[in-house]
């Protein structure tokens, strides 16, 4: 449910049945972010950062937390029991209006113990869904190559998908939004 800039709230329910709610990342999330972090491998950390990093700076969590909720959109995913861990977490950031502002960058970051559990499909689901309420048809998402989790999860996903290589041996996947196969 959409009920404002900052007020973004749903419920879904991973493969196992395990019920969790998808909500709008708040400034107050700083910690959640950082536990998130915790429950990643560093193989993972190094596919979503392209770098070895243990946990993020005051200046990232801000950045990640404090947002305008118009050109970056975050999402972060919590099990619907009493600890209301946080499991994982989604976002995208509109490019710049040189790059097309139908366009925005896409990112995951999913705990190791819930990955094969539907998450990626659920967050990625939820912000399309909200990407395209706002004007946006196409994520991009820049992958490493050995990243082989992320590369078929996409190619598997229910959007139409166009990989293509770009520096450093980094693969630039655009993922189409507005074919109407979105299931949010």
């Amino acid at each position: 449910m959409l009920n404002g800039n900052h007020d973004y709230t749903a419920k879904d329910q991973l493969r196992d049945g395990t019920s969790v709610i998808v909500r709008a990342i708040r400034a107050s999330d700083k910690n959640h972010l950082q536990q998130i972090m915790n429950h990643v491998s560093e193989e993972s950390r190094y596919f979503r950062f392209f770098c070895a990093k243990k946990l993020l700076t005051d200046k990232e969590l801000k950045y990640f937390t404090e947002i305008d909720f118009d050109r970056h959109i975050a999402l972060i995913v919590s099990l619907c029991d009493e600890s209301e861990s946080p499991i994982a977490v989604g976002r995208y950031i509109a490019l710049a209006e040189g790059d097309g502002n139908d366009t925005a960058e896409l990112a995951l970051l999913v705990g190791e113990e819930y990955q094969r559990q539907g998450l990626g499909s659920i967050l990625l689901n939820h912000l399309a869904h909200i990407a395209v309420t706002k004007g946006v048809s196409e994520f991009v998402c820049y992958i490493m190559p050995e990243n082989r989790k992320m590369l078929n999860f996409l190619r598997r996903s229910n959007y139409p998908i166009h990989q293509s290589p770009v520096a450093n041996s980094i693969c630039r996947l655009s993922v189409g939004l507005s074919d109407g196969s979105m299931s949010a």
